[in-house]
């Protein structure tokens, strides 16, 4: 008899024919597949060290009962078949998820009926087409084109392939399971095949490496996005490193290379960021400091040796991680010979900081967090626009209008009191307020960016980053306050126009400084030729001790210098590259000055990162002073320095989009993730997706009148 829709076949212990009825969700304890379709009781297949649990379930679209010598076969073999009426098939293979369909080319339209299945199986599943005798070879090609690709005749006793069809579809969707936990893991995974291509990489590597999934999979293997993973070697099975853990996985004539990032356990964590990773954002490639790829190199090494001859190289990576990478060790004859470390204190080490323990930010607040100095008078309209000065929103442009063009000065003295800049100087109020309306005086206020208004800028978000417990706690006082001065100073008398047009109209800036770093030297230059004269009254370090003034000079041109854009990528590989965890007091004293110099970079460069209002109209600013300089390098027939800045073609947006590309991005993503300020980075981000909307429109047009 012909079974009503939706019914199911079951045996019970041979040939015999009975029934029972089935709901949609129900099923059978299915028997173990075997390759030769023997009957079995084992209802299980070993995968790897995995258990599976086999499921061998098939649904036959026919108009009759199906009996017949084939679906007896499956019988025996384990398969669970349900019947199913042409128009309840698609029902059912949605709610049974089988693992192969059989379709009986005596209903009306099969190949229809095979398209619907397959739209509807949300795994893979094996279509068949059965009929009473073999098909023509035309007749198949027809039908594979409807996604069915085996066919059978009723009378077939051979089920092998179905069985190993089967067991392989079971192992196939075992694995969901682990790519859940693998993704839900916080360790990092990378999965290659024998030619060294990615296959699969989880969640926690694209945290840990800053690429995206969906961009590094089907690539080769990059050290530029896995710096400190060991290379696999011969047929060694297991490298242990500090950050990774390599594994080979063989499968006979096939191999598989897997790379986990390891917890850390061992107490030496050490932060080792580096710059080539790319951001979740940013695609454009990284730019390798040689250094980095010696650092990289020995990672490697050490991860392959183990005993003392890893601890020495350990011990090398240490010492060339340092800033001063080329000068002597006095270590080697300072008890040796007295003569040597004298000639080296006196003409290459110039100056030596004394050994004492330095405050960090966070003690020297606490211990002055009750000290207040006399309020300043200033007008009710600056007041308020000075009230939320230690937030990222702060309207810089808005004091600018309300203080007359004195944002420096105001901005200032509000940010000097509230860091106690006057405590650590030994400065009266008065002495600092002099100071820095003698710093703001030297800036041009014809320029429409580099101002005294940037200044103030690059003063409050300095300012803001040192707010950062994250920041703090590894930043001593002194560091500090140089970096705040060097915030205001660090674009002192900047004519509006870039080093290369210095170096081409052959300034005397240009000749004085041989061409390295003409600007920022200047500025800092001035402003302690400003600071120490005599007759100015402004010496804000006269109560310095020697050793006091050296240590804050020294500091603040390091801050300045670090801001020559054409030293960028130097400066962040040298904070990626920073261990700022269990390290001596020395180590501490450097890591503090690395990271000022990279939070007084990141001021520097801040205003992608703005409120979009004011990073639109600090835009407009720069490029307007670019504009000007293309225009007097064309009319003078000089070098033009970036051509892309030609009022009549310039498209803005793209060079705001390219800038965020070049330079802001990566550096807002690796100190932002130091800071915990992550949502200055979303900012940014949103800012650059705006600008990127933007460059369809923009026309010539829109160059004219920039700033108001």
């Amino acid at each position: 008899m012909r079974w009503c829709c939706g019914g199911s076949y079951s045996e019970n212990g041979g040939g015999g024919s009975g029934s029972s009825s089935r709901t949609p969700h129900q099923q059978p304890t299915p028997l173990l597949t075997v390759a030769t379709g023997s009957a079995t009781s084992n209802t299980h297949d070993t995968f790897g060290p995995m258990q599976v649990k086999m499921h061998k379930t098939a649904v036959l679209v026919t108009e009759g009962t199906g009996e017949s010598v084939l679906l007896d076969s499956l019988r025996a073999s384990g398969w669970n078949c349900t019947i199913s009426f042409p128009t309840q098939a698609t029902s059912d293979v949605e709610s049974i998820c089988p693992l192969a369909v059989f379709i009986d080319l005596r209903v009306p339209h099969p190949s229809q009926i095979a398209k619907d299945v397959s739209s509807v199986s949300t795994e893979e599943v094996l279509i068949v087409s059965i009929a009473e005798k073999h098909i023509s070879e035309k007749r198949r090609r027809a039908l594979g084109q409807s996604n069915i690709i085996h066919h059978v005749t009723w009378n077939t006793r051979d089920v092998t392939l179905f069985d190993y069809v089967g067991r392989l579809a079971n192992r196939i969707r075992a694995l969901p399971a682990l790519f859940a936990v693998l993704d839900e893991t916080d360790q990092a995974v990378e999965v290659c095949d024998e030619q060294r291509v990615v296959q699969y990489v989880n969640r926690a590597y694209e945290n840990v490496t800053g690429c995206i999934r969906s961009e590094v999979i089907g690539q080769p293997e990059s050290e530029m996005r896995r710096k400190s993973l060991p290379r696999a070697r011969g047929e060694e099975e297991r490298r242990r490193s500090s950050d990774w853990k390599f594994i080979r996985v063989p499968f006979a004539n096939n191999s598989q290379f897997v790379y986990m990032k390891r917890s850390n356990t061992t107490g030496e964590a050490a932060i080792f960021r580096d710059v080539s990773l790319k951001s979740l954002k940013s695609q454009t490639g990284g730019i390798e400091a040689p250094i980095s790829e010696v650092l990289t190199m020995l990672r490697d090494v050490s991860s392959r040796v183990d005993g003392e001859p890893a601890q020495t190289i350990k011990d090398a990576m240490k010492v060339l991680s340092s800033h001063e990478l080329y000068a002597p060790s006095i270590n080697r004859f300072r008890d040796a010979d007295r003569i040597a470390t004298q000639y080296y204190d006196g003409l290459i080490r110039l100056h030596h900081p004394a050994r004492q323990r330095k405050r960090s930010v966070v003690d020297a607040h606490r211990e002055k967090r009750g000290s207040h100095g006399e309020r300043r008078r200033v007008s009710a309209d600056v007041k308020n626009a000075l009230e939320n000065d230690n937030c990222w929103k702060f309207d810089i442009l808005h004091l600018e209008k309300v203080s007359d063009h004195h944002a420096l000065s105001q901005v200032g003295m509000k940010v000097f009191e509230r860091w106690k800049v006057c405590d650590v100087l030994g400065c009266s109020d008065e002495l600092l307020n002099r100071w820095i309306l003698s710093i703001e005086a030297h800036y041009h206020a014809g320029n429409t960016y580099h101002n005294a208004t940037h200044a103030a800028d690059v003063l409050q978000a300095t300012s803001f980053f040192l707010d950062s417990p994250s920041v703090a706690i590894h930043v001593n006082e002194s560091h500090a306050v140089a970096a705040l001065l060097a915030a205001a100073v660090h674009d002192l008398d900047h004519p509006g126009r870039g080093n290369a047009y210095l170096i081409n109209t052959r300034q005397s800036l240009a000749i004085l400084y041989n061409d390295n770093s003409i600007l920022e030297n200047h500025h800092i230059a001035l402003a302690f030729q400003l600071t120490l004269q005599h007759n100015a009254n402004v010496n804000i370090f006269s109560n310095l001790s020697r050793e006091e003034f050296i240590q804050m000079r020294h500091a603040m041109v390091e801050m300045v210098l670090a801001t020559d854009i054409s030293r960028h990528f130097e400066y962040l590989a040298k904070f990626n590259k920073m261990h700022v965890t269990d390290v001596a007091e020395e180590q501490r004293d450097t890591n503090s000055l690395t990271i000022c110099d990279m939070l007084v970079k990141c001021a520097d460069i801040s205003n992608p990162a703005r409120e979009w209002g004011l990073c639109q109209r600090w835009a407009h600013r720069i490029v307007e002073e670019y504009f000007e300089q293309t225009r007097e390098e064309k009319e003078k027939g000089l070098p033009v320095t970036m051509e892309v800045f030609d009022r009549n073609t310039c498209n803005v947006p793209i060079t705001q989009c390219g800038f965020i590309d070049m330079f802001a991005r990566e550096a807002f993503a690796t100190f932002t993730e130091f800071a915990k300020l992550g949502e200055l980075s979303d900012q940014l981000e949103s800012n650059y997706e705006k600008w990127k909307l933007m460059t369809s429109q923009w026309t010539p047009s829109h160059n004219t009148n920039l700033v108001l």
